[in-house]
């Protein structure tokens, strides 16, 4: 196979491969794996579509933070409760906003133990990316605002690189 064929644009994940180069020659070559371009373009599409569909959720009071969270990391409910030491049921009672509400904050200390988040997470939906041309360094210029979502229990703020 020549050179030419085999070039895939693939940031994330390089390997080296042998072909027959434009000059006519054998030998090995730097470009893009195929498999991981693709799958991780899929894995971050997803994942994003997810992830608004979750904030929605939260932000309307339809789920709780420790839902949000386990969804995130990919956890189930077995998953999760043998991390806690809890049963099912009593993590399946979180997952929702009333039973989140009567949760004990020793019990919520030890979700954000396990799930390594900040307790005030819990409270708050921290929204730094406004497309994809977000700056990941420290911006010089930044706004920050916080606003009520539905569900009483939450705020989204939002940390926001002003364009000067």
């Amino acid at each position: 196979m020549k050179e030419k064929d085999l070039v895939t644009d693939c940031p994330y994940q390089q390997v080296v491969l042998y072909a027959e180069k434009g000059d006519g020659t054998f030998g090995p070559f730097q470009t893009g794996s195929y498999m991981a371009g693709v799958n991780i373009s899929e894995h971050f599409r997803i994942t994003e579509n997810l992830s608004r569909a979750l904030v929605e959720q939260l932000k309307s009071g339809k789920i709780s933070p420790v839902y949000y969270f386990m969804m995130i990391e990919g956890l189930t409910v077995p998953e999760l409760a043998g991390r806690m030491g809890i049963s099912s049921f009593r993590v399946k009672k979180h997952l929702t906003p009333d039973g989140f509400r009567k949760m004990r904050i020793s019990t919520l200390k030890r979700y954000t133990d396990i799930l390594n988040i900040p307790l005030a997470n819990m409270f708050q939906i921290i929204n730094t990316i406004e497309d994809r041309n977000w700056d990941m360094g420290y911006p010089k210029i930044a706004s920050i605002s916080q606003t009520k979502t539905d569900n009483p229990l939450v705020i989204e703020t939002k940390i926001i690189q002003d364009k000067k």
